[in-house]
C-alpha cells in the first residue's frame, strides 16, 4: 500500500455548499492537529460509498437502487456494519441517498453554465472534473472533516471521478479540500487506459474524455498514478476479458501482455478475469457469488508478478478489496 506524505494542509479553506433551492459559504478551518495519520483498520466497520458509471439517456440518469441493491445486500450480508451509501452525480439520477451536486461550487473547477443542464443539474456533458471536484467535497464534508475514513467502490466512469477528486487533493489543489480519509478505492471496470466503444458510439463530453488517448487520462496517468488518501489509500482495479466496454488489460491498469510493469494505473492489487468467467460490464455490480471459482489472473502487494487463481466472483472480491489491505 503506498503511503506518500500528505503536504502541509492550507490553513482555512473555503467551501461553497450549494443546496436545491440555496447557496451556503461554509468556512472551514483546519489546524495540523486534524492531520494526525490515519492507521489502517482491516474490518467491516467503515462506511462505504458505491458510485456509478456514465449513462447515455437523453437525459442522463442512472437508478442506484438498480445498480447497487444486490451489491449492498451481499455486503450486508458479509458482515459490513456501517453506512453503505449509493452516490449520485446527474440531475436526474433516481434511487440514490445523496448528491454529489450539495458539495461545493457549480461554477467551480470546469464548471459553468456550460457544464450543467438548463435547470442547474449535471449532464453527460459536464466535465469528469468537475465531477471530481464535487466528489471530493462530497467526502470532506461527510467524512474526512469528522476524522472518519471510507471506502469506496466505483463502476466504470465513476473510477475516474475517484481517481481525480484524490489526487488533485493530494496535489493541495485550492479548489479541493486539505485532506481525504479514504482507506480503499475499488475500481469495477473503470477506462484507467480508455474505453472500447465510447470513441464511436457516443458523443458525450464523457465520452469523450473516456476515449484513450485523451487529455484527462494522459493528466492522470502522469498525475495519479496512484492518488493517497491521509494515511494512504489501498487501490484495487478489475477488468475482465468479456467486458464489451473497456478491455482488461485498461481496466485494471496493466500492459496487455500482463507485463509485471503497469500501465494507465498503479494500482497494488489488480484482478483480470479471464473469458472463462463470462463477466461483462454490468456484471461487476450483480454477480455476487461468494464461491472462489472464478479464474482470473490477479497481481497483489505491487510485489511480483501475476498468478492465475480460481478467485471470487466480482462483489465478493470488491468486499475482500474493501477489507483487507492484502487483497
Amino acid at each position: 500500500m503506498a503511503r506518500a506524505a500528505m503536504g502541509t494542509a492550507r490553513r482555512a479553506v473555503s467551501a461553497t455548499v450549494v443546496g436545491a433551492v440555496s447557496t451556503l459559504a461554509l468556512a472551514i478551518v483546519v489546524t495540523s492537529g486534524s492531520e494526525a495519520s490515519a492507521q489502517r483498520s482491516d474490518n467491516r466497520a467503515k462506511p462505504v460509498m458505491f458510485i456509478h458509471g456514465i449513462n447515455r439517456n437523453n437525459p442522463a440518469s442512472s437508478d442506484c437502487e438498480h445498480d447497487f441493491s444486490a451489491m449492498r445486500t451481499a455486503f450486508r450480508g458479509w458482515g459490513h456494519t456501517a453506512e453503505l451509501a449509493t452516490v449520485g452525480y446527474y440531475h436526474h439520477d433516481r434511487g440514490c441517498d445523496f448528491s454529489i451536486a450539495l458539495h461545493g461550487s457549480h461554477s467551480t473547477h470546469y464548471g459553468g453554465s456550460a457544464e450543467h443542464t438548463n435547470d442547474g443539474g449535471h449532464s453527460a456533458d459536464t466535465d469528469i472534473r468537475h465531477l471530481g471536484y464535487h466528489l471530493a467535497w462530497t467526502l470532506w464534508n461527510r467524512h474526512s472533516r469528522h476524522g472518519r475514513s471510507v471506502d469506496v467502490v466505483a463502476h466504470s466512469m465513476g473510477g475516474l471521478i475517484t481517481r481525480y477528486a484524490l489526487a488533485q487533493t493530494e496535489r493541495g489543489h485550492p479548489d479541493f479540500p486539505p485532506y481525504l480519509r479514504v482507506e480503499d478505492a475499488v475500481t469495477l471496470g473503470t477506462p484507467h487506459g480508455g474505453a472500447r466503444w465510447y470513441s464511436i458510439g457516443c458523443a458525450y463530453d464523457q465520452c469523450d474524455q473516456m476515449r484513450a488517448g485523451s487529455s484527462l487520462l494522459r493528466w492522470l496517468e502522469s498525475n495519479a498514478w496512484e492518488p493517497d488518501g491521509l494515511g494512504g489509500t489501498d487501490w484495487s482495479t478489475m477488468g475482465s476479458d468479456d467486458d464489451s466496454a473497456v478491455a482488461a488489460d485498461r481496466a485494471a491498469g496493466t500492459a496487455n501482455d500482463r507485463d509485471p510493469s503497469h500501465l494507465y494505473m498503479g494500482s497494488c492489487h489488480k484482478t483480470w478475469y479471464r473469458t472463462d468467467s463470462n463477466i461483462e460490464h454490468s456484471d461487476y455490480l450483480y454477480d455476487t457469488s461468494p464461491a472462489f471459482t472464478a479464474v482470473a489472473w490477479a497481481y497483489h502487494r505491487c510485489s511480483g508478478g501475476w498468478t492465475l487463481y480460481q478467485l471470487p466472483w466480482p462483489v465478493r472480491r470488491a468486499d475482500f478489496a474493501v477489507t483487507y489491505g492484502t487483497e
